[in-house]
């Protein structure tokens, strides 16, 4: 019978070294449902917390935001958003203006995370340009 592979897991102080939280932030947005942790919750005092690589990634995402003046009420909403979506957290390209926090779909489309899904079309100028002279160069 093959041997289960035992999940790499990290200590809250080594995921606070790592993201740049403190304990107590951990600990708080474990509580609240913001970021728990995956691989084992806590069950009572003395218990330990331990975080996987994916939650890691989701506690930097939420650090950065943060960092960019993203309130943690903007931030809940938009990983609760975002987690309905068929697709790991750490798998998004991310982005925020401060205010809202916005992530790509594809290539071309954003979508805002706190507008209920509400999508923002990227218009590259320059792929517009050279298609426009190319068509034109073609056409003559």
């Amino acid at each position: 019978m093959p041997r289960r592979r035992k999940q790499v897991s990290f200590r809250t102080s080594e995921v606070s070294h790592v993201v740049g939280a403190t304990y107590d932030q951990l600990v708080y947005w474990d509580k609240t449902g913001l970021v728990k942790p995956s691989v084992r919750t806590a069950s009572g005092r003395g218990s330990r917390r331990r975080y996987s690589v994916e939650d890691i990634f989701e506690l930097k995402i939420l650090m950065k935001l943060l960092d960019s003046s993203v309130s943690l009420q903007r931030v809940r909403s938009s990983f609760r958003f975002i987690r309905r979506q068929a697709r790991a957290l750490s798998s998004f390209v991310v982005l925020t203006d401060g205010k809202t926090v916005y992530f790509y779909e594809d290539r071309d489309v954003l979508v805002d995370t706190l507008k209920q899904g509400q999508t923002v079309l990227r218009v590259a100028v320059q792929d517009l340009i050279a298609d426009v002279q190319d068509r034109l160069t073609r056409g003559r």
